[in-house]
């Protein structure tokens, strides 16, 4: 989860002038995205990963913080979890869930 932050950092880089606070907030979504994907591989449902990462986009909108900026989280477990198809599956859905909202 470390790398990740550290690469979301490059993909926005806003994140560079966080306070502390914003970045465990930060760190603690990460952790969640990883654990509902865990889930959802667990039972092999993408619904699962889905709703939540939608559910997540519209929670840090409401924090104030733009919706996207949940996408380059997916992007970068994906290159982490290359050998893993069905996890690409799942953080594909997820990706797909959450571009199509509005």
């Amino acid at each position: 989860m470390r790398d990740t932050s550290q690469r979301l950092e490059q993909h926005i880089p806003a994140m560079r002038d966080y306070s502390d606070e914003q970045r465990e907030r930060t760190a603690e979504d990460i952790a969640h995205i990883v654990n509902f994907l865990t889930a959802a591989l667990y039972v092999d449902s993408d619904e699962i990963f889905t709703g939540f990462l939608v559910w997540t986009a519209e929670m840090l909108t409401v924090r104030g913080v733009p919706a996207r900026s949940l996408l380059p989280c997916p992007d970068l477990l994906e290159e982490q979890l290359h050998d893993f198809p069905r996890a690409r599956r799942l953080l594909d859905a997820g990706r797909t869930a959450s571009a199509s909202r509005p």
